[in-house]
């Protein structure tokens, strides 16, 4: 499963704040890139939660795709944003 540290989880609970309670993120494929989308959660997603809200929800092919990746949190000069790269292998 995709890996998401507590900064990038923070700043999707912070996206769907004035979004409906059931409301959550989803990563999707669009024109050969990766993109958030919001979305709901679906039978057979994994999902990841913060504060007890799902924020991130992800189809089992999705899932899968992304099992070797991280999402995680990066500060620009244009304020924070989610950046998805290889996660770190284990030692």
């Amino acid at each position: 499963m995709l890996k998401v540290s507590t900064p990038a989880a923070q700043r999707m609970a912070h996206l769907l704040s004035p979004k409906e309670d059931d409301a959550v993120l989803r990563i999707v494929r669009d024109k050969g890139r990766m993109r958030l989308r919001v979305s709901l959660v679906r039978p057979g997603d994994q999902t990841v939660t913060h504060d007890g809200r799902i924020v991130l929800a992800l189809d089992e092919r999705m899932d899968r795709s992304l099992s070797k990746r991280q999402l995680d949190l990066r500060q620009t000069d244009a304020g924070p944003r989610l950046n998805l790269r290889t996660a770190p292998k284990k030692p």
